[in-house]
């Protein structure tokens, strides 16, 4: 690996990430419109910028996310950073992802393209293509935000590795003991979401 130490440093900041990440989830299960919950999100946004610049400067450095570069875990590490950033940040992470890959696919995580892929399409109001976009209803429970021609989804998903669609698991108190089966991802799970599901899942990452 040529660059380790970034490795070390990107992984440290996705563990601060991900920590962050669980906080503002259980504040918002708690009360999503309270004054502490919005000043938690706001934190982690600050947070999250922060994080993502500092990964911007690294890529810099390292010239592409590669697995020879910062191993097979500080190129996902990266990529879940982005996840947190604005549109603009995340085009930029992807394309060097998709570039890495069309050079030689195993040659980077290249998992992370269908999320960062659809994360941009979600937050410009348009179908995703991989379904790895959920969102929280205000009825607490997780639907699908729209998917183009849904009846191929797992044959695009099949060519960057991932497996079948299923619903997600909430992982706001960690993986739960004796996880039940999860349910194969249904057309019908597919709905819009409202405004108000809409700017809770893209608070922060417009531009």
């Amino acid at each position: 690996m040529q660059y380790p130490h970034y490795r070390e440093e990107l992984l440290a900041m996705l563990a601060t990430d991900q920590q962050e990440v669980r906080a503002c989830s259980k504040a918002y299960r708690r009360a999503p419109s309270a004054p502490a919950t919005c000043d938690l999100r706001d934190e982690f946004v600050q947070h999250s910028q922060e994080r993502v610049a500092r990964a911007l400067k690294i890529l810099d450095e390292i010239g592409a996310p590669t697995v020879h570069n910062i191993g097979a875990d500080g190129s996902q590490a990266l990529s879940v950073l982005a996840l947190h950033a604005r549109i603009s940040t995340m085009r930029v992470v992807l394309r060097a992802f998709e570039a890495s890959f069309r050079d030689d696919p195993s040659s980077v995580y290249y998992e992370a393209i269908p999320s960062l892929t659809d994360r941009i399409l979600v937050a410009e109001r348009r179908p995703q293509r991989f379904g790895t976009q959920w969102m929280l209803g205000a009825d607490g429970n997780f639907f699908l935000p729209p998917v183009e021609d849904f009846q191929r989804l797992n044959r695009r998903r099949a060519s960057y590795g991932l497996g079948k669609s299923k619903h997600p698991i909430d992982l706001t108190d960690g993986i739960p003991a004796n996880e039940p089966p999860r349910l194969d991802t249904r057309e019908s799970d597919q709905r819009l979401p409202t405004e108000q599901e809409y700017h809770d899942f893209v608070y922060g990452t417009l531009d």
